[in-house]
């Protein structure tokens, strides 16, 4: 079977520009209100975002 065709490493291949959004807080809510908000790329950065469980 094929790889999955990646709209984003095609779209910097072809040297459009892509916009992103860092995000650093822990909430999914946040998170999917982001990925509807027209970003090309999100990073979720929880290193030092607030959660429920560890130490």
């Amino acid at each position: 079977m094929p790889a999955p065709h990646n709209l984003f490493k095609h779209a910097i291949a072809k040297g459009e520009l892509q916009l992103g959004c860092w995000m650093g807080l822990a909430d999914p809510y946040i998170a999917e209100i982001s990925a509807g908000a027209g970003f090309d790329w999100l990073l979720i950065d929880g290193e030092q975002a607030r959660g429920g469980g560890g130490g």
